[in-house]
């Protein structure tokens, strides 16, 4: 995509996906609260904006530093899991935009990727809201070396696009994923979800959007 001066041309984007394109982060703190009162530690509340967008390893050696005495991640999950059960009889929900930019970017060729620390609930989430077609690659924690906020995931998406990172525009809303994107060499656009971010990161960005519509409004602008 060519662009006018001040904005990046572009040939692909590359899309997280928990607080991006689905509204899961919402649901994951609901059921972080309910786990939290279930075993008495609400020491853990406060960690929650603070490891998003982790991988499940980097949760684990957060837990481990930060609760005394520490909590396994596998144990955590479990209870985690089982939180969300009755939260989730509806399913994953879409984040507000999601079709409209998908649709917005097929229509001008721009092949997109998912780039997510998430493994095994991938399908689940982008199968069962009918949007997985929209994605050429998904790239998950389980395919590189390092996760977030190492640059390894975005890299292997742009390899897998055959796009240089230089040319491709990275979508995030957690401190971590915006380190991973930013140290790839990408165009960086933050939306905020939950995750707190200091202005310094977000300085690094060439946007900080509200959501996926105003997205799809900035690139029509280079249209």
């Amino acid at each position: 995509m060519t662009a006018p001066p001040g904005r990046p041309d572009i040939d692909a984007v590359i899309f997280d996906m928990d607080g991006i394109l689905i509204d899961s982060e919402r649901l994951y703190l609901q059921a972080w609260h309910i786990v939290a009162e279930k075993l008495d530690c609400p020491e853990i509340v406060p960690l929650f904006p603070e490891i998003v967008g982790l991988p499940y390893d980097e949760l684990q050696r957060v837990l481990q530093r930060e609760l005394k005495p520490p909590l396994t991640m596998e144990f955590l999950g479990t209870a985690i899991r089982e939180a969300l059960r009755p939260i989730l009889v509806d399913g994953y929900p879409l984040k507000p935009g999601t079709v409209e930019i998908l649709t917005y970017l097929e229509n001008r060729d721009l092949p997109c990727a998912v780039a997510t620390s998430s493994t095994t609930s991938v399908p689940e989430k982008l199968g069962a809201n009918g949007i997985d077609h929209f994605f050429r690659y998904v790239v998950s924690r389980d395919q590189v070396a390092r996760g977030k906020p190492h640059p390894d995931i975005f890299l292997e998406a742009a390899e897998q696009l055959g796009a240089a990172p230089a040319r491709c525009l990275a979508v995030e809303d957690s401190k971590h994923g915006l380190r991973a994107a930013i140290a790839a060499g990408m165009h960086v656009v933050h939306i905020p979800d939950i995750a707190i971010i200091d202005r310094e990161l977000t300085a690094q960005c060439i946007a900080v959007l509200p959501n996926l519509l105003a997205l799809r409004d900035y690139l029509t602008e280079d249209a």
